[in-house]
């Protein structure tokens, strides 16, 4: 996916947790459907076969006593057969229940009956024709037979005689009511489409629902009925699906042993699997339902969020301005409120930053900075009347030997003189008031401590600042430049201490004669010394050593002035 693809984090926080929840969603519902489907088909399809097959099963129980005395009467005619015997078989066909009558029918007279001595008829004459064995032809399909006024099945045997000639018949008619009692009554076959239809020619026996009015299986050309009908040349039982997902309708059959006859049943494919299919519904309400909170919760804190990274993303433009009044407002705890506050200290360190800068100019330690900021005048314009300590620093002979060298390298003899001493006038918390050409100006101010502490912090920079120079002057050489000599002039005095120009332009320096005493010092100075007046060097008493003492008339000055060239050490007498 390419960079910057969402143009707002509520699209993407919508494609990354919403897609993949539809997506498992879609996928664990598709295939609990698939397989609770399969599970349900399969148990209808049990049940189905269980239920056709019992049926099929009583169709056969109530014939198999019929059947087995007409296999009876057929075994009792061969070799010397015993007309009593057949007699008393006909006589049970005609009292098992649901028998109607039992109809014995030969092809020609009995002109060769049994002689009454081996065939004694109740009724007189010869009943019964000598035959070998008997064959079931067929059965014969429900009728309404007139005797009576209900529907009758025939189970028809073929006598013959030992060359296999049919000789005559016996029939059994059997009320066909009887063979379905238990079938009619049964729940599925009130309940369903169901059918007893012959296996080969497909035609209607027996029906219930809307199959009572059919005549034939497969005449509406229905593709359920083909295949169907198809299965059970093939099989004795079995289940088709018909076409739909989930299929509209299934059929099951299972043909009987007995009769030339298949059970069938017909079944919605959506009354089947309505639990199924309403957990499926249910399932989909549900998932909408939870992909419509998910993204309702996404959208009520995105909104929080976004409105938030809005907020700072604005902020951050009019930060990079130089407007630093308005802050965030911070709303929670979480990493959005974290990072608030962390942008509203970010501008106050930005408006502390920007403060000192137009304050002190960037030529002041940022913690001394901070330690004057906290007084009550710092941030307002004028002064007040203090006690500081000063330095000045000035290159000896800069000027003649500027003439020798080209403008780049008097620039990168400047600026790397400046980076050697700037630095340490700041670590020892002094405030550079200005550059005058190769010279610094810079003050002193007893913020937390004395001004005889303050006078000695100002002469230990000037020592270091004079210790410098002998690394600047090994690089200067290495870089084929002159080397450099400073001399370095301090004093005490009262200034006026504040802030100079206007509220769009001001700085923090001072102004006063001690000012203009302290330039006047420094060009007493020769090179590589530090020439201090009386005022620091009383402050200073022990701690530094006078390499030589001397009077000077200073400019502005009515009197001459005592000045000292001082070295780090103990004081020598005087």
């Amino acid at each position: 996916m390419p960079p910057y693809h969402f143009k707002t984090l509520r699209a993407r926080l919508t494609a990354l947790l919403v897609l993949p929840v539809v997506l498992i969603l879609l996928v664990a519902g598709f295939s609990g459907f698939i397989y609770a489907r399969n599970l349900m088909l399969r148990q209808w399809n049990e049940t189905a076969i269980l239920q056709l097959k019992r049926a099929a099963h009583e169709i056969e129980m109530r014939l198999s006593r019929p059947v087995q005395l007409m296999e009876m009467f057929s075994q009792s005619g061969s070799d010397t057969p015993d007309a009593d015997l057949l007699e008393t078989i006909v006589h049970k066909l005609e009292t098992l229940p649901g028998v109607v009558r039992v109809n014995i029918g030969w092809h020609s007279p009995p002109t060769h009956a049994y002689p009454s001595g081996a065939m004694h008829n109740s009724m007189g004459g010869g009943r019964f024709m000598r035959f070998h064995r008997g064959s079931f032809t067929q059965i014969a399909p429900p009728t309404i037979d007139e005797r009576i006024g209900t529907q009758t099945v025939s189970v028809t045997m073929v006598l013959m005689d030992a060359y296999d000639t049919p000789v005559g018949n016996l029939e059994i008619v059997i009320k066909f009511d009887f063979l379905m009692a238990d079938i009619s009554s049964a729940p599925w076959w009130q309940n369903a489409n169901a059918c007893i239809a012959e296996k080969t020619s497909g035609k209607v026996v027996f029906a219930s629902g809307r199959l009572q009015d059919r005549v034939k299986l497969g005449e509406t050309g229905d593709s359920l009925e083909g295949r169907m009908l198809e299965a059970i040349d093939r099989e004795s039982a079995g289940t088709i699906w018909g076409p739909g997902i989930p299929p509209e309708q299934i059929a099951g059959f299972h043909s009987l042993d007995t009769f030339p006859w298949a059970l069938v049943v017909f079944a919605d494919g959506r009354t089947i699997l309505a639990p199924i299919i309403n957990f499926r519904n249910g399932f989909l309400i549900g998932a909408v339902i939870l992909i419509l909170a998910i993204f309702g919760i996404i959208r009520l804190n995105v909104d929080r969020m976004s409105g938030t990274i809005r907020r700072l993303s604005d902020r951050a433009g009019t930060v990079a301005a130089g407007e630093y009044e308005e802050k965030i407002e911070v709303k929670s705890r979480d990493e959005l409120g974290r990072l608030a506050t962390s942008f509203n200290t970010m501008i106050d360190g930005l408006r502390e930053r920007d403060t000192v800068r137009n304050t002190f100019g960037r030529y002041v330690d940022p913690d001394f900075a901070r330690a004057l900021l906290e007084q009550p005048e710092a941030g307002r314009l004028g002064g007040r009347r203090q006690e500081v300590a000063i330095l000045m620093a000035d290159i000896r002979g800069f000027t003649p030997m500027t003439e020798g060298l080209s403008p780049e390298e008097t620039i990168a003899v400047l600026n790397r003189y400046f980076s050697a001493v700037i630095p340490l006038i700041q670590k020892h918390r002094g405030i550079i008031v200005d550059f005058i050409g190769d010279a610094i100006l810079a003050f002193f101010e007893p913020v937390d401590e004395s001004i005889e502490a303050t006078a000695l912090r100002c002469v230990r920079c000037a020592f270091d600042m004079q210790a410098a120079m002998d690394k600047l002057n090994r690089k200067l050489a290495e870089l084929d430049l002159p080397a450099l000599r400073m001399g370095i002039g301090v004093h005490c005095g009262p200034v006026v201490v504040g802030n100079i120009g206007s509220q769009a332009r001001k700085k923090y320096g001072i102004v006063g004669a001690s000012v203009n005493i302290t330039q006047r010092i420094q060009g007493k100075s020769k090179e590589g010394e530090t020439v201090v007046s009386e005022p620091v060097i009383d402050k200073l008493g022990s701690r530094v050593s006078v390499d030589r003492s001397f009077s000077a008339a200073l400019k502005g000055v009515s009197a001459p002035v005592k000045l000292y060239a001082v070295l780090p050490g103990e004081k020598p007498e005087r």
